[in-house]
């Protein structure tokens, strides 16, 4: 096969390659049922290690996003801890939600859904698990996240309001014990969203929607132009966990060495050889 033989293989393959991932796309925004169908990750308060960890929602991944339909699509840390299901390195669902005290989308850990009945709140998929205790206006979930410690919840604010109570996995394990965060009757951390920014439990129409899937690293690009442009803080893009921009040149290398391996020219090469010997 001659050169124009081989220009025109290349033709047909590169539009077989933008066909397959424009098919791709599509597939995942059509599942997705939200647009855009991912989000990347801008802070550290999911992470669980100073050092890049597989599989878990570090800053620069980029997360797949499925839309809610009903609170009973989001498995919750209570639920997951009961049923075995974990995402992301611990039990339960992250959700992303609009939160209205930081005016930003919030990437955080469903606890457990809030109930009341009556003036005495309830959580869904309590069947009396040992870990949890109630109160009165305080409940404590004792063993949470990756640094097992005891979370309490305040819900004297929230009379009547039902909704998922959200935790950052590393806001909880890196809270001080000297900090206004820690209960020292409960030997707990006041770790919650809503507890922390004093926003409600979140409600369905706050969910943007539920984390699935994971693509480390690339998400870094976008956020280094945000950063050249003065809108990633300081305070983020120096807690990239380590390796991960190691991660992220050794892919882009790997991707770009796959497109522009000279795959005819070899093949060439070889059938030549083949043929001489």
């Amino acid at each position: 096969m001659g050169n124009a033989g081989n220009k025109r293989k290349y033709r047909v393959l590169t539009i077989i390659f933008i066909a397959a991932v424009i098919i791709a796309l599509v597939g995942i925004t059509v599942y997705s049922g939200v647009f855009p169908p991912a989000s990347v990750v801008e802070s550290y308060s999911m992470e669980h290690s100073a050092q890049w960890q597989y599989g878990i929602i570090d800053e620069g991944t980029v997360v797949l996003v499925k839309k809610v339909n009903n609170i009973n699509d989001i498995v919750t840390y209570v639920q997951g801890r009961s049923s075995n299901i974990s995402t992301y390195g611990e039990y339960g669902n992250v959700i992303l939600y609009h939160n209205s005290a930081l005016n930003v989308v919030t990437i955080h850990r469903a606890i457990f859904y809030l109930e009341w009945n009556g003036t005495s709140p309830e959580i869904a998929g309590y069947h009396n698990q040992s870990y949890i205790h109630f109160y009165k206006d305080n409940i404590v979930l004792d063993g949470i996240g990756y640094a097992h410690r005891n979370l309490i919840v305040n819900v004297s604010g929230y009379a009547g309001d039902s909704g998922f109570i959200t935790v950052g996995d590393h806001n909880l394990a890196c809270l001080s014990y000297n900090s206004g965060y820690y209960n020292r009757t409960y030997n707990a951390y006041y770790a919650s969203d809503q507890n922390i920014w004093g926003i409600k439990p979140v409600s369905l129409n706050q969910i943007v929607g539920k984390a699935y899937g994971y693509v480390p690293w690339f998400g870094l690009v976008k956020l280094n132009i945000l950063r050249l442009e003065g809108e990633w803080p300081r305070q983020y893009y120096t807690h990239v966990p380590e390796y991960s921009y190691a991660g992220l040149f050794l892919s882009i290398a790997a991707i770009l060495t796959i497109i522009l391996f000279p795959y005819g020219k070899v093949y060439n090469k070889v059938k030549r050889k083949t043929r001489n010997s």
